[in-house]
């Protein structure tokens, strides 16, 4: 929207742009010395980042975000980079998207490694079930009714969506939002109260037993070991958002960790050995004597 509209580019273009991009910062990332970029669409005389990255050499470990296209899985393919499908409409809306990434993952000769893939997914965890829908549900109910207003006509410009995607029938989740925001398709796709939110998959919602449950299913009926786990949303206040997150760290996050242990993740940034961190120094207060 705002590139296409607000800045006047060129639709069909975003993706060799795009690309471009990719390659010029995976270079200053792995390039020792100072190098000059003439690309189509960037021209550096003098790139040499700094700091630049010191875990996992020669890079960090690369996640790509995307919203459905066919092009995106088979360059994350090509690339051996995790694809992270962003979708603010939960497991139940994104079953399709992620069971047609897998499908072009066989076709491409690549294994089912559920650490491939990332998924987008609200949680709201509290010790019981109607202590989660009294604390979660205004956040829900705001974020869904009032946060994801867009547009039709600026969803998908014409030439941004390729016809390999089209044909496929996948739906980006910019286009999932236009489409609520149309009153042509409104009443359809409409779920802005609570009850309409946790029936659709839009948010996990419960106690952390409950929760648990649920992420187990959404990461077994998709196949994917990064969930990206939304745990603040519309207007939810800090001290929720801390409890939310303290909670599912505490009580649902030690329960889900053996989910996929039979696979190995060769997608996570990995730690720096103890002997190359920055020492932190104890804290030492100091005393003023009195004059």
């Amino acid at each position: 929207m705002d590139t296409c509209y607000a800045y006047g580019q060129n639709p069909s273009l975003l993706r060799e742009r795009y690309l471009e991009a990719h390659d010029l910062v995976k270079k200053a990332w792995t390039e020792k010395e100072t190098f000059a970029f003439n690309g189509r669409f960037n021209q550096q005389r003098y790139v040499n980042i700094w700091p630049r990255p010191i875990q996992d050499d020669p890079h960090p470990p690369i996640w790509i975000p995307g919203g459905g296209s066919v092009e995106t899985w088979q360059w994350c393919a090509e690339m051996d980079y995790v694809y992270c499908y962003l979708s603010y409409y939960g497991y139940k809306a994104g079953l399709a998207t992620m069971q047609g990434f897998w499908n072009e993952m066989e076709k491409l000769g690549k294994d089912r490694n559920p650490y491939r893939a990332g998924f987008l997914q609200f949680v709201g965890v509290a010790e019981s079930r109607q202590q989660a829908l009294d604390l979660y549900t205004e956040p829900a109910e705001y974020f869904y009714g009032r946060c994801l207003h867009i547009d039709p006509r600026f969803a998908t410009p014409p030439g941004y969506v390729t016809e390999a995607t089209q044909r496929s029938g996948i739906q980006g989740m910019m286009q999932k939002a236009a489409n609520v925001a149309n009153p042509a398709t409104k009443a359809a796709l409409k779920a802005t109260n609570m009850k309409d939110i946790v029936d659709g998959g839009y948010v996990l919602i419960g106690s952390p037993d409950e929760v648990v449950e649920q992420i187990r299913h959404v990461g077994t009926s998709l196949n994917v070991g990064h969930l990206m786990l939304l745990l603040q949303y519309g207007n939810m206040s800090k001290d929720t958002t801390k409890y939310n997150t303290r909670l599912f760290a505490e009580k649902v996050m030690p329960k889900v960790k053996d989910l996929f242990g039979d696979w190995e993740d060769k997608w996570w940034p990995k730690p720096m050995a103890k002997g190359q961190r920055a020492a932190v120094p104890a804290f030492r207060p100091q005393t003023v004597a009195a004059e």
